[in-house]
């Protein structure tokens, strides 16, 4: 079978590598890719925003399965039109989408359906913002952006000048939306779900580190480094998640006539009075993918063409190393505000060597030279018996590399070794 893969961050380096691991697979596509993913797959010069480009190319090489990694493309619709071309396409449709392309849409879904969630509001100007935080939610508070911000549009606001700086940072321009939260309190840990619309298949969990500095420390980012499994997100949490959480979003987006398809990424804060849904992306987590993909022993292709043929009921539960993964992000510095491009990177042969896996995201090639071309540029990614040796050797291999301009976090897994240590 020939697959097509859309995207060209660490993410689809990762979903590259094991797809290419497939015994079912012919030749792996991918556009517009990125140098790693160049090791695995042939790279297509294509536009995912040009969807008659996209559906002419999977005729004219017999795609049998297209895997859409980022969520810009699934909320411009792109796996409808492949849909509508009768190609098979692991990702949602613009319609479902919206779980991530809006967080409103999303909060309106849990209202509806009871699923447990933050209290909020929608708003649509700076004045209805601003009053919520007087009369609806006190402090700390949660202030969204409501549509794609790549993991960055959100602020926890612990002080009210900071709650109306955030406000005003997201209506500075005219027009817009936001949602205004309460504040939950607990641990995060990230659930993924596959699902054909109607079967749902766990797949794995992690934590990852959205703050930028140590300690959690600075502002959001894209994540700067995971680990999986969740311990924290036990077998019994999961099965409390899934059935009051994950289960009733797939159910009511069906009986709406808008059926998920693909991967449902559940962020969820454990409260004392249990599992509640922070927000959606319906896509895999970058980096959590980076964490997921080195622990799954299955056929990503076979499972991933079950959803896309609403065959997943006949697929056997995954199966997943009992090692733990913990991937560190190299970043080049002024991420995420204004990262500055452009430096060399060396040292990957080396950092392969020491055992671990380096997935490529900001990069490019000029000449024979690796230079950096975005906010996260690596992800090294190491196995282990235990968290903190899979953190050891993460960073054995961040130390072999030599990364012009880059930074890293020096504490990634820091709450679980802690916690191993006890």
């Amino acid at each position: 079978m020939n697959v097509l893969l859309l995207g060209s961050g660490g993410r689809e380096h990762a979903l590259a590598w094991k797809l290419a691991q497939s015994k079912s697979l012919d030749t792996l596509y991918a556009a517009p890719g990125n140098p790693g993913i160049a090791g695995h797959a042939t790279i297509v010069a294509m536009d995912a925003t040009d969807h008659a480009a996209v559906v002419g190319f999977c005729r004219d090489h017999a795609i049998g399965l297209v895997v859409i990694g980022p969520e810009a493309p699934l909320v411009d619709g792109l796996a409808d039109s492949l849909r509508t071309a009768d190609v098979p396409v692991f990702g949602p449709s613009r319609a479902a989408a919206q779980l991530e392309g809006s967080k409103g849409f999303t909060k309106d879904l849990c209202a509806r359906a009871g699923i447990p969630t933050a209290g909020y509001i929608r708003v649509t100007d700076r004045a209805t913002a601003e009053a919520a935080l007087g009369g609806t939610f006190g402090l700390p508070v949660v202030i969204k952006a409501d549509g794609l911000a790549a993991g960055k549009g959100v602020t926890v606001a612990m002080t009210k000048d900071e709650a109306i700086a955030a406000i005003a940072d997201l209506f500075a321009d005219d027009g817009g939306e936001a949602v205004i939260e309460e504040f939950l309190d607990g641990e995060e840990a990230s659930l993924f779900v596959l699902t054909d619309g109607r079967t749902l298949m766990p797949f794995g969990s992690a934590q990852d580190h959205k703050r930028v500095g140590d300690g959690d420390t600075g502002p959001n980012t894209g994540g700067m480094g995971a680990y999986s499994p969740a311990r924290v997100l036990t077998p019994e949490l999961e099965a409390l998640a899934i059935d009051t959480i994950v289960r009733p979003t797939v159910e009511a987006l069906a009986a709406e006539g808008m059926p998920f398809v693909g991967v449902l990424y559940a962020g969820l804060m454990l409260t004392r009075s249990g599992p509640k849904l922070i927000e959606y992306n319906a896509r895999f987590g970058d980096p959590e993918a980076q964490v997921l993909m080195p622990r799954f022993e299955g056929d990503l292709v076979q499972v991933m063409l079950a959803c896309a043929t609403g065959t997943l009921a006949e697929v056997a539960p995954p199966v997943f190393s009992g090692r733990s993964a913990l991937t560190v992000v190299v970043a080049a510095a002024g991420y995420p505000a204004a990262p500055r491009t452009g430096g060399r990177i060396e040292g990957l042969a080396e950092a392969e060597a020491t055992g671990t896996f380096v997935f490529q995201a900001g990069t490019r090639a000029d000449g024979d030279t690796l230079r950096t071309s975005g906010g996260r540029v690596v992800a090294v990614t190491a196995l282990g018996d235990s968290v903190a040796a899979a953190q050891a050797a993460a960073y054995r291999g961040v130390a072999a590399l030599a990364v012009e301009g880059g930074f890293h976090r020096t504490d990634i897994g820091w709450r679980e070794v802690e916690r191993e240590t006890r």
